[in-house]
C-alpha cells in the first residue's frame, strides 16, 4: 500500500550529520547506539517530520490570533481585505502549510535544536543525572536556543527595515511549540519502542490544530460579544479638532484647516493651489470603501475637490487618501503638525 501523505522531509537530509548527540553517549556508555524516541538525530526523518508538522500545525491558528488582534487596527478603507485573504488561505492552506511547516523547521526549529544540542555537549563528562532531569535540560536547552537562531534572521530582516526586536521574539516564539512537539513524539517512540509513522504525525498534528483553532474562534466570538475586543471605529472629530496645519510623512505641509472653514492648499504641492474652503461629508468615499467622515477640500479657481477620509484615534488624528488599486493600495498619509 503506498503512502497517503508524501514524504516533504526529504531535502532536509542533506543535514543529518549534525547529529542529536544522545547516540554517541549510549554508545559511549556500553549501549548499543540505537537512534529512537527521545535519542533522534536532529536532522534524522522522524524528527524532521515532527518538526514540520507541528510548524505548519501553528500557523493556522497564529494567523488567526494575529487577525483578531488586528481587529482594533485602522485598516485604511481596504473594507474587504482581510476577510479575502481569509478566504484565500482557507482555500490554499492544504496546499501550502505543508511546504512551510518544512520550511521553517528548515530555517528557525531544527538549527535551534542543532544549537542547543551542541550547547548540550559540555555535559558528556559530568555525572548523569536521573533521566527526567536529562530531558528537561536538553528541552530547555533547545528551547533557549530559539533566541539567537531567531535573532540571526531577524538582523538579516533588520537590514531591509524590519523591527529587530519583535522579528527575534516573534522567530524564537514560533519555534516553542515544534520543540514541545519532537519532545512529545520521542516520549511516545520510546514508549512503543519506535517512532510513529509519518503519517499518524501530520493527521495528528493537523487534527490538534482543528481542535486549538475552533477553540480560538469561540473564545474569540465570546470575546466580541463580551466587549473584550471591539473592531476599529474611525474617530468622530470636530471641525475644531480638525482645523490646524496637516503635514506629510516627509515634514511637508499638505495644506492648513482654519476654525472658519477656510483652508491653504501650498501650490507647489499639487497642479492646483490657494485659498479655498473644507468641510467634513460622510458620503461613501471612492473605491467602494466603507463610509467614514472625510475631509473634503475645494480651492479657489481649481476643477474638482480632493477628500481626505479620517482615521486614527481621538488622541491621535490622520487622514490620508488611498492611491491605486484596491488589491495593493498606496496609502497617503498626514499628522497633525
Amino acid at each position: 500500500m503506498g503512502r497517503v501523505l508524501p514524504d516533504l522531509t526529504g531535502p532536509l537530509r542533506i543535514f543529518r550529520p549534525m547529529n542529536w548527540g544522545n547516540a554517541v553517549r549510549t554508545a559511549s556508555r556500553g549501549g548499543t547506539g540505537d537512534v529512537r524516541g527521545g535519542t533522534g538525530d536532529v536532522w534524522d526523518g522522524s524528527t524532521m517530520t515532527a518538526a514540520a508538522a507541528a510548524c505548519a500545525a501553528q500557523l493556522p491558528v497564529a494567523g488567526f490570533l494575529a487577525y483578531v488582534l488586528s481587529l482594533d487596527n485602522d485598516d485604511y478603507g481596504a473594507g474587504g481585505g482581510p476577510y479575502l485573504g481569509l478566504a484565500c488561505a482557507i482555500v490554499f492552506a492544504p496546499l501550502l502549510l505543508p511546504l512551510a511547516g518544512v520550511v521553517h523547521s528548515a530555517l528557525q526549529t531544527l538549527p535551534a535544536m542543532a544549537l542547543g544540542r551542541l550547547a548540550d555537549r559540555w555535559r558528556w563528562r559530568r555525572p548523569r543525572r536521573g533521566g527526567g532531569r536529562e530531558r528537561a535540560w536538553s528541552l530547555g536547552l533547545a528551547l533557549a536556543a530559539q533566541v539567537p537562531v531567531g535573532a540571526a534572521w531577524a538582523a538579516f530582516f533588520a537590514l531591509l527595515g524590519g523591527p529587530f526586536v519583535a522579528l527575534t521574539l516573534g522567530a524564537a516564539a514560533s519555534g516553542v511549540v515544534p520543540v514541545l512537539a519532537v519532545a512529545y513524539w520521542r516520549r511516545q517512540g520510546e514508549r512503543l519502542g519506535g517512532m510513529p509513522r509519518r503519517r499518524r504525525i501530520w493527521l495528528r498534528s493537523a487534527l490538534a490544530s482543528v481542535v486549538v483553532g475552533v477553540a480560538v474562534v469561540g473564545l474569540a466570538v465570546l470575546a466580541t460579544v463580551t466587549g473584550l475586543i471591539k473592531e476599529y471605529e474611525p474617530p468622530q472629530p470636530s471641525p475644531r479638532q480638525l482645523a490646524g496645519t496637516w503635514l506629510s510623512d516627509d515634514g511637508k505641509t499638505a495644506f492648513t484647516l482654519g476654525d472658519d472653514g477656510r483652508a491653504v492648499v501650498p501650490r507647489a504641492r499639487g497642479e492646483c493651489g490657494g485659498a479655498g474652503t473644507w468641510t467634513v461629508s460622510t458620503d461613501e468615499p471612492m473605491n467602494g470603501a466603507p463610509p467614514r467622515p472625510t475631509v473634503v477640500i475645494e480651492v479657489d479657481g481649481c476643477e474638482g475637490a480632493r477628500s481626505w477620509m479620517i482615521g486614527g484615534t481621538e488622541d491621535d488624528l490622520e487622514l490620508f487618501v488611498v492611491n491605486g488599486d484596491m488589491d495593493a493600495p498606496d496609502v497617503e498619509k498626514l499628522h497633525r503638525g
